[in-house]
């Protein structure tokens, strides 16, 4: 009977959750991936791409890069501007297939080249043919289609790094003299850090430098009206206070990242709900940021070369350790020396280690600041300002495991 009694109980509660209102209306617009019609404080850079990439109109292969910061709008900018030619060249009777590639998830040629086809075929097997093979299959397809297909390679350095750029010189050649029939294929990569020096020459020479999109993170008036256009696609009315709109604007700017500023609104959002509040209060965004920023963190630690990682875990090692609020960066260094022998790595120079301390200083995962009193000369200290030394060292450390 009580075992009944609490079924009963628990349905309730699950019910009531389920059927109880929610301040949020509709959640596409605080999703990563949704392309607002609008697309603010980016007008300039899509007009760019438009005349970067008209001679497409006429069926001549263009190829571009877009470069910048986490949260800047890189895959927006290239979703809403691929998708706008794609429509404008069906109208003149032009067919261009346009395929989204995130190279994070496709790090391999054969990968990547299985997204592409799979765009075209769905059932193409995902084993039982060499990346040579798969090439002439597409050359097929878009020769079939009489197409001119538009490749996005996104993040596409993940892609560089364990495949090198043989695909995007494979498919640069697509439209080369040398074959019979040229097949058009225009490429849009994307990445956070500067491609062009990870290319070989050969794929270099289809990039004209000029050919490069470079963003910049987004100002504290930018995100705050990024946020309240968010905010009308998204919310009832009158639900998220001016206040709350401040906030989120002013924590976001640190980073000048959209994409930060479009989650903690979305899980201030979700923590109105869970108190079945009508209202979204600075305090819900306090909240939002305590959650959010570790799945910031992580997206960001991923970003970090290795030996990047090896000094961030040293630091949060040590504060760990000696339970202190800052360790100096002669003491830093030492863990840094006795972690890399850990991780069966040679310790780079005195230089090389300052210059590791600046980047994760840049990322936002550490401050370092000259010593006071009790310190000798100018020592100079290191903290972790926003996530707990261990939480640090247990996620850098899973990394570089």
């Amino acid at each position: 009977m009580k075992d009944m009694i609490l079924q009963v109980s628990m349905g309730n509660i699950i019910e009531d959750e389920l059927m109880s209102s929610s301040v949020i209306k509709d959640l596409k617009p605080l999703d990563f991936d949704y392309v607002p019609e609008e697309l603010l404080h980016r007008e300039e850079q899509l007009r760019f791409l438009a005349q970067m990439f008209k001679p497409m109109l006429s069926r001549i292969t263009q190829n571009a890069i877009i470069r910048g910061p986490v949260g800047t709008g890189k895959t927006v900018i290239a979703k809403k501007f691929c998708n706008s030619i794609k429509n404008l060249a069906r109208k003149q009777g032009y067919i261009i297939e346009y395929v989204h590639i995130n190279c994070r998830k496709r790090s391999k040629d054969a990968m990547a080249l299985l997204g592409i086809l799979n765009h075209f075929d769905s059932r193409f097997p995902d084993r039982g043919f060499s990346v040579q093979e798969m090439l002439e299959v597409l050359r097929k397809q878009l020769k079939k289609r009489e197409a001119h297909l538009l490749v996005v390679l996104d993040e596409v350095d993940a892609l560089v790094k364990k495949s090198k750029s043989d695909l995007i010189y494979n498919l640069t050649r697509f439209s080369d003299e040398s074959y019979k029939e040229k097949v058009p294929i225009s490429l849009l990569l994307i990445s956070q850090k500067d491609i062009i020096p990870m290319l070989d020459s050969s794929s270099i020479s289809t990039f004209k430098r000029s050919n490069v999109l470079l963003l910049d993170k987004y100002t504290r008036e930018e995100l705050y009206n990024i946020v309240r256009q968010r905010i009308d696609l998204a919310f009832h009315n009158n639900i998220v206070n001016d206040d709350s709109i401040d906030l989120i604007a002013d924590i976001a700017s640190e980073w000048g990242d959209a994409r930060f500023a479009i989650e903690l609104l979305w899980k201030a959002g979700i923590a109105a709900d869970h108190q079945h509040l009508q209202i979204v209060t600075p305090e819900h965004v306090r909240a939002a940021k305590a959650e959010t920023f570790s799945v910031i963190t992580e997206t960001k630690l991923k970003n970090l070369e290795r030996h990047q990682l090896i000094t961030l875990y040293s630091i949060a090692k040590r504060l760990k350790k000696d339970g202190t609020a800052y360790v100096s960066t002669g003491e830093a260094e030492k863990t840094y020396a006795i972690t890399c022998e850990e991780y069966n790595e040679k310790p780079r120079t005195h230089t090389m280690f300052w210059n590791y301390l600046k980047e994760i200083e840049s990322a936002g995962f550490i401050t370092i600041k000259l010593s006071g009193k009790g310190h000798l000369g100018t020592t100079q200290l290191i903290s972790l300002p926003d996530i707990p030394a261990e939480v640090a060292s247990d996620k850098v450390k899973d990394l570089l495991d």
